[in-house]
């Protein structure tokens, strides 16, 4: 009876550990790098390190700003938001020169070990902005009216939706979706990876060109090749698989 007992406690135990484990996994504790930055006489971004979440929008009706943020999930979260103030978000920076915004993310990736550090940068911009950003690693989302967006990453995740006259994506493994929201004819993206995923969209009626360089490629285009149109396509990479459509 008593070994049922001492086996019942255990079994007891264990469930107990795991439902605090699934509770715990997603605890998460938050802290600023810095205030707020102004980004009202700012028309360019340019993000470095290691890696992080990017989300960028052009949106005229709430404040121009950028703040970076971080974030701690899982065990580590409980015990360091208790106990220390050693905020992951200190490893970023941010500082305006000569009407560009520099974020730097650090050296360090994300920590994997027993909590997880992720860093987060959220800026709205005024439109017609650049967003220049080079990292190993980002998931990157941009939303609004660009003039550039140059993105270089090793592996990248990356979301556009709005209108930009120049992209240029580069990277070991990428995964894109652009959508465009308008074509002025004078649009060119650049697609260039070793193992790319990527889908494009563009609004009904438009007229598109695009090249593909590959050693192995899978093209599925709603839209037919029409040769000097724009927006001008360019995809090269050793395995890619793209997918094109009409809004």
């Amino acid at each position: 009876m008593r070994k049922k007992t001492i086996f019942l406690g255990l079994a007891a135990s264990f469930a107990a550990i795991i439902a605090l484990d699934a509770a715990l996994s997603v605890w998460t504790s938050e802290a600023r790098a810095s205030d707020p930055v102004d980004l009202a006489a700012v028309n360019r971004i340019e993000v470095r390190g290691a890696a992080s979440r990017i989300s960028v929008n052009t949106d005229g009706a709430a404040p121009f700003e950028a703040r970076l943020i971080g974030t701690r999930s899982g065990w580590g979260a409980l015990w360091r938001s208790s106990w220390f103030d050693d905020g992951c978000a200190m490893t970023g920076s941010m500082r305006v020169e000569r009407g560009s915004l520099i974020v730097d993310t650090g050296d360090a990736p994300y920590d994997f070990d027993w909590d997880d550090c992720r860093l987060e940068l959220k800026a709205n911009l005024r439109p017609d902005a650049a967003v220049l950003i080079e990292q190993r690693a980002s998931a990157i989302k941009l939303a609004g009216d660009f003039s550039v967006l140059e993105i270089k990453s090793d592996a990248g995740d990356v979301d556009v939706e709005g209108h930009a006259d120049a992209i240029s994506l580069t990277g070991a493994a990428l995964r894109a979706r652009i959508a465009f929201d308008e074509v002025r004819k004078s649009e060119t993206i650049r697609l260039m990876g070793k193992m790319m995923d990527a889908t494009l969209i563009f609004p009904a009626g438009s007229f598109i060109s695009y090249a593909v360089e590959s050693i192995a490629s899978y093209i599925d285009s709603a839209l037919p090749n029409t040769p000097g149109a724009k927006p001008e396509i360019l995809i090269r990479g050793d395995m890619v698989r793209t997918t094109i459509r009409e809004q």
